[in-house]
């Protein structure tokens, strides 16, 4: 009896072992990854110097991986910084006054690191600071 027993499970684990061979041949899964956007400004003030009505106040590092690119916002204190230009690399914009600018950033996900300097206007540099973030387009 016991030696039945021992044949039919090596008989039912040989079936078995067999069968899972054969079904992984044929299997198949589909994996779905989501990445959330992620997009961001770190400043660093390496570099900052002043010469005649040039600041430059360091270097941006912008990172984001959207599809659709991304620009930077600039925010800073209404009716302050008026005809100050900041320098984004070779992009470039007048500050009205309004306490709000954009920046283009880049057309698709990048990492890219860009100097930052600002040309004093005639009313001088007012504002004791702006914030510079990264909008996903």
């Amino acid at each position: 009896m016991a030696k039945k027993l021992v044949s039919t499970l090596a008989a039912v684990i040989t079936a078995t072992t067999a069968t899972s061979a054969i079904a992984t041949d044929s299997m198949s899964f589909h994996l779905k990854a989501v990445v959330p956007v992620t997009c961001g400004v770190q400043y660093s003030s390496a570099g900052a110097a002043f010469a005649e009505n040039v600041v430059r106040l360091g270097e941006l590092r912008e990172y984001c991986n959207a599809p659709g690119g991304y620009n930077l916002q600039v925010s800073y204190s209404p009716n302050s910084l008026r005809g100050v230009r900041l320098n984004f690399g070779n992009e470039s914009v007048t500050l009205d006054g309004s306490g709000f600018a954009t920046i283009p950033g880049a057309m698709g996900p990048k990492i890219q690191t860009r100097a930052l300097s600002a040309q004093i206007g005639e009313n001088g540099f007012d504002a004791r600071e702006f914030q510079v973030v990264a909008i996903a387009n």
